[in-house]
């Protein structure tokens, strides 16, 4: 009988993986929209809403070793009538981070004018756990 049972898991097995379909792959976390984040092969990426235009930034802090900054960006939707951004049109900015070893990092995002001593007018924070696979979840993100 322990025998049967045997091949049978064997053979769902089998059929899982050639579907590509492995018990251990659960589906991606990802949040849709701007201001938030999706989780990434290898990584995990965070984007926001942006406008470069009135002097508003982003900057980020990371405070631990798990993740790496990989690359930073900035998009701007192109208009449909000429197909180029619209000068004072408002993007969004990506940030990508890699994970590299196991553990837990705080990503610190803020949004504000790089020369006022004003508090930043938007904070997240981003906690992100690396398993020992180097699979990466994002344990909370919140608004400050």
């Amino acid at each position: 009988m322990k025998a049967i049972f045997s091949r049978i898991t064997a053979f769902f097995l089998a059929i899982l993986a050639f579907f590509g379909l492995s018990p251990k792959q659960a589906k991606p976390e990802v949040t849709i929209g701007n201001d938030g984040y999706a989780i990434v092969e290898r990584g995990v990426q965070f984007s926001f809403d942006a406008n470069a235009t009135t002097g508003f930034s982003w900057a980020q802090k990371t405070d631990g070793s798990s993740v790496v900054l990989e690359k930073e960006f900035y998009t701007s939707p192109k208009t449909e009538e000429h197909g180029v951004a619209m000068a004072g049109q408002g993007g969004t900015k990506y940030y990508d981070y890699r994970a590299v070893k196991p553990g837990t990092t705080t990503i610190t995002f803020t949004y504000q004018r790089p020369w006022e001593t004003e508090p930043p007018v938007k904070t997240y924070v981003a906690v992100v756990v690396v398993a020992n696979d180097l699979s990466v979840t994002v344990k909370s993100f919140t608004a400050q």
